[in-house]
């Protein structure tokens, strides 16, 4: 497994990097296909993600809910602003806690090709340093390593 790492950057900016033994075009689809989402990004054990829902295109939108049975549930949803396969996407999103919602956060994931695997270069823009704080304070570093640990066992990417 190659480990996952998450970094601040400047004021409002986390970059996420991790390396996949497999070619771009299949951690791209990795990250835009329904049916592959859905059997990775599931987080910790004991989380599911009742809805997955991916129109990748520019201009569509998606939605995941996690779900809980103890610590109940939360969507992340957005929009699709440039997809350009399998190097790059480009997409805003909102983490709805059931709370006040924030604004949405910027999202740039770069997928390069580094030997026989690829390299991934998350880049999440949030709209204040509070904002970024909140979202590591969620948990989301566990989360989304744990995710990404799947897709490696999957074997997808």
């Amino acid at each position: 497994m190659h480990p996952m790492t998450m970094v601040k950057e400047g004021d409002t900016a986390l970059k996420v990097t991790r390396r996949f033994d497999a070619p771009p075009g299949a951690v791209y689809a990795a990250h835009t296909d329904e049916d592959i989402v859905k059997r990775w990004m599931l987080g910790p054990p004991g989380w599911t993600m009742p809805d997955c829902r991916i129109d990748a295109r520019a201009g569509g939108a998606f939605t995941y809910t996690w779900a809980h049975p103890e610590e109940g549930r939360f969507t992340i949803s957005g929009t699709f602003h440039e997809l350009d396969p399998p190097h790059r996407i480009l997409h805003e999103e909102v983490m709805d806690l059931g709370d006040d919602t924030p604004p949405a956060s910027q999202v740039e994931t770069l997928f390069r090709a580094e030997g026989d695997g690829t390299l991934m270069v998350m880049t999440i823009t949030y709209a204040s340093a509070d904002q970024r704080e909140a979202a590591i304070a969620s948990g989301m570093e566990e989360g989304m390593a744990f995710s990404y640990d799947n897709l490696e066992r999957l074997a997808v990417a």
